[in-house]
């Protein structure tokens, strides 16, 4: 299992049979991409720093699938699947459950090779400063956040890709830290930060000590260095 970091909340993640790839809107290196193997293109939502529709123009040598949320316009010709928040589906041999955001659109668990990843999607707990959001009910935020993730709390999280957003400001750390006291993933990959890839080390030096690995990543489109000791 490799998993390379495209930008902002995009990811690609290679297993020996199949890739899978969430929420691109940025070009993907060819390099990445390989011939004969199923690609399965997952979109947690249709805002642009999400979803492109420059996925629909892959090669069908990568034998191309699309599992978009259900708020995304389907105007593809190609293999689509739309799906919403609390479904279940089975494909190309991952179980593929959906929960809700905070924001748009899904988050997705998938299950798949004997491991278990979580992408959050825009599922955040959205503490703005109340001057740049002054209408935004902040003790709600929390509880929706919170109660979103309740829904999920006897699945084993073992890879999680969780928003660490730096326009939050002072609180920029705090779903990420709730996420890990809640399930204790084995590794955390921040996300949904830009190019401000100095947010992860800060994220790091917030939590401290914590067996959760967090890994750092400095540029698109690289490999995440594998630090962990455990069978990936």
């Amino acid at each position: 299992m490799k998993i390379y970091h495209l930008h902002h909340s995009g990811f690609l993640i290679q297993f020996e049979d199949k890739t899978i790839i969430f929420d691109c809107f940025t070009h993907i290196p060819s390099s990445l991409l390989r011939k004969g193997l199923p690609h399965y293109f997952f979109v947690s939502h249709g805002h642009s720093d999400h979803y492109s529709t420059d996925i629909f123009s892959t090669s069908r040598i990568y034998h191309p699938s699309y599992i978009l949320s259900n708020d995304i316009s389907n105007d593809s010709t190609h293999k689509t699947h739309a799906i919403g928040p609390y479904q279940h589906m089975s494909l190309g041999g991952m179980d593929i459950k959906t929960f809700g955001s905070t924001d748009q659109g899904v988050s997705f668990y998938i299950a798949t090779n004997s491991h278990r990843i979580f992408h959050a999607g825009d599922l955040n707990w959205w503490d703005w400063d109340p001057v740049e959001k002054p209408n935004l009910d902040i003790a709600q935020e929390e509880k929706d956040y919170k109660n979103e993730l309740e829904k999920m709390k006897n699945l084993p999280m073992e890879y999680a890709f969780i928003p660490v957003d730096p326009r939050l400001g002072d609180s920029f750390y705090k779903a990420g830290q709730y996420f890990i006291e809640t399930f204790h993933p084995k590794v955390l990959i921040p996300m949904h930060f830009r190019d401000n890839f100095e947010i992860i080390t800060k994220f790091k030096d917030k939590i401290g000590n914590t067996k959760t690995v967090i890994p750092v990543f400095k540029e698109r489109n690289v490999k995440i260095k594998n630090t962990w000791s455990f069978n990936a």
